[in-house]
């Protein structure tokens, strides 16, 4: 559903020039190198970033620069914050991130909007399902007073969004975390879009799913980019034999056609195989399972990623190795 309703609000846009707000890459560093991870959106597949973001935490691979998408955003937000893995893992798997996001599942809501004008219609407001502001509120309730500033978290952190107003993707790096976050979620007509300073933000996927340029135009040097897109594949004619399949394969098609390429600015592609979780499950098994593939897919990828480092003299401690020195003291 993601899928189609991003597909055909950017098709165009996605095909041609998806990245004139991004096209500014980092220079040669003449500092030393940051580490920046561009975490992608993929709904209930997206709880893999919390696998991958654990594994490197316990390598010893610190960024300096996380940037999000939708969900990819959420979970980097919290991160960024200082909220513990474990805590982001059991907000994201009991259900509370959901019930921020949606409390009451899309027939329900609509039905009970029903009474005169439906609410996802109404004039004089953007129109949704939901206002949203349930998962803002989630954002800076589960972190620190001092951190629901983005420009107060450490590492640095953006939540990318699409501009409705000039079609173009911005990323998000001062003021309201939660509002910022739910920007970057907002999936109309799902929730309503969110208004800022004059502009009116939405879904950062809808031109930038995976958020390798900007990260790269905030200084990361070496950049690792976590995808949990579902690949392609090839279909037969029977497979594409009503509206629904027809319209979920052209946003498919889109979306890989613009994430190629993003990831090919990235030093290293994490994917996580989570090609079997459907992008709105409410399951607690699948949430497990997207982290615990994030946690596969990261520690494949943790020798090569520590070479690269190793040769521009980035250092890495595993936690066992924090820990002996805490011991020595």
């Amino acid at each position: 559903m993601k899928r189609s309703l991003i597909a055909l609000s950017c098709l165009l846009a996605s095909l041609f020039g998806t990245n004139a707000a991004f096209a500014d890459e980092a220079a040669q560093p003449n500092h030393p190198p940051k580490l920046g991870i561009a975490l992608g959106g993929g709904g209930t597949r997206g709880a893999a970033h919390i696998g991958v973001l654990r594994v490197l935490e316990q390598e010893g691979i610190k960024p300096d620069i996380i940037v999000g998408n939708s969900m990819g955003s959420i979970i980097g937000s919290l991160y960024c914050a200082g909220v513990p893995l474990d805590k982001i893992e059991e907000l994201v798997v009991d259900g509370r991130l959901r019930k921020a996001y949606a409390p009451l599942p899309v027939p329900i809501q609509l039905m009970k909007k029903a009474g005169g004008k439906l609410w996802v219609f109404r004039k004089k407001k953007q129109p949704g399902f939901y206002d949203g502001q349930g998962l803002a509120d989630f954002i800076n309730e589960n972190v620190p007073e001092d951190k629901r500033k983005i420009e107060n978290l450490s590492p640095t952190f953006a939540a990318v969004v699409t501009n409705l107003l000039d079609g173009k993707a911005y990323r998000l790096t001062k003021g309201d975390l939660g509002q910022a976050v739910r920007a970057s979620a907002t999936l109309p007509p799902i929730l309503r879009a969110v208004e800022i300073d004059g502009n009116v933000y939405a879904d950062g996927g809808i031109r930038s799913n995976m958020p390798t340029y900007p990260a790269r135009a905030m200084g990361s040097d070496v950049l690792i980019a976590v995808d949990v897109n579902e690949p392609l594949k090839k279909l037969k004619p029977e497979d594409l034999m009503n509206f629904g399949k027809t319209s979920n394969r052209m946003s498919s098609i889109v979306l890989a056609c613009a994430d190629e390429l993003h990831l090919k600015i990235a030093d290293f592609i994490i994917n996580p195989k989570v090609a079997g979780i459907s992008l709105l499950s409410k399951k607690k098994e699948d949430f497990k399972l997207a982290v615990a593939e994030g946690e596969k897919a990261a520690r494949e990828m943790v020798p090569t990623i520590k070479s690269k480092m190793a040769s521009m003299g980035m250092s890495t401690q595993t936690v066992s190795q924090l820990d002996n020195q805490e011991a020595i003291k």
